[in-house]
């Protein structure tokens, strides 16, 4: 076989990926009973969050907060649809470019949005808890590899 590695466990890659698949199962048991999806969560959770930041209140648009959780936009697009489907988000006209929209969560989904960050909060810090003090270490390397810093 042609690999680089000897074993599969040896591949930094591989062990990502499983390991994201265990953290989003996870997520998906946190996320159950408010009825949202993982990508549901972070696009209203960070809708709610970054419209109650000065510099984007009342102005964020959709590739805005595509940009920020790096998501595909039309993919933000779709899932955005749902959430105001489902009367979690609105859409209206963004105060200075007339070819977008301004997104915002509805009470209702800031209301749902603040219930499920505790569940998600408390779902990682009990996945994460077998790293105990080493945490830190971990947040600095996915920080790394975002290309957020450093």
């Amino acid at each position: 076989m042609s690999t680089a590695f000897e074993d599969a466990e040896d591949s930094p890659g591989f062990l990502l990926w499983q390991t994201t698949n265990m953290w989003q199962r996870e997520m998906r048991k946190a996320l159950e009973p408010f009825g949202l999806t993982h990508p549901q969560f972070v696009l209203l959770f960070s809708c709610h969050f970054m419209n109650g930041q000065a510099e984007w209140a009342g102005r964020l648009t959709q590739v805005q907060l595509a940009q920020n959780v790096r998501m595909d936009v039309n993919v933000t697009s779709q899932v955005l649809r749902k959430l105001e489907q489902q009367g979690f988000v609105r859409r209206g006209p963004h105060p200075t470019d007339t070819r977008a929209h301004a997104i915002a969560a509805t009470p209702a989904g800031s209301e749902l949005a603040n219930r499920a960050v505790q569940a998600v909060e408390a779902a990682d810090r009990a996945f994460f808890s077998v790293l105990g003090t080493e945490t830190r270490e971990l947040l600095g390397m996915l920080t790394k590899l975002a290309g957020r810093r450093g």
